[in-house]
């Protein structure tokens, strides 16, 4: 985005995989004429992060990529989250501010065993552990207008999916507003 000669504003929208609700919504845009290497995102209940990125060379073949600096420990790190855990179950998150998953206190499904089934009693003894599939990511649906996010998407297969937005993402604007 920060590399888009275009220095125009996205829109993020992660639905449910269930019912297909939209879940979360999120502008990204560059942080101004004096904030080189720096984005700003606003979710649709009105908070906003700035987040600073660092272009760093990689150690082979002379390649580069931009990493997140987290605004906690100010650690370059390859992602964000805006998630925390909470709520009633031990897997649930609640919407937090951008960090990295060791700020956020985020763990992957794989540590501590979360991906094997423990049954218990007669049955655990003759079956013994089990093993659950890792669970898939959640990526974003990515729009530059919210005139493209109301119109069906075409899925890899070739199907028509219903318009993914359904909430009003008329309070995320897509101007940049002035500061």
């Amino acid at each position: 985005m920060l590399d888009d000669t275009r220095k125009i504003p996205y829109l993020l929208i992660w639905k449910s995989r269930s019912d297909g609700t939209v879940k979360e919504a999120a502008r990204i845009a560059p942080g101004g004429p004096d904030w080189t290497g720096a984005f700003e995102i606003k979710r649709h209940d009105g908070t906003r992060d700035f987040i600073r990125t660092l272009l760093r060379t990689l150690p082979r073949n002379r390649g580069r990529a931009r990493l997140l600096i987290c605004p906690y420990c100010s650690i370059p790190r390859r992602g964000l989250y805006g998630w925390e855990p909470g709520g009633q179950f031990t897997n649930s998150v609640l919407r937090s501010t951008w960090g990295c998953r060791k700020c956020n206190g985020l763990r992957f499904a794989s540590e501590g065993g979360a991906l094997l089934i423990r049954p218990r009693g007669t049955l655990g003894l003759v079956f013994g552990t089990g093993h659950s599939p890792r669970p898939e990511s959640w990526l974003p649906y990515v729009f530059t207008s919210t005139e493209e996010a109301a119109k069906p998407v075409t899925m890899v297969d070739g199907t028509e999916e219903v318009p993914p937005v359904k909430i009003d993402i008329s309070v995320i604007p897509m101007k940049r507003e002035r500061a």
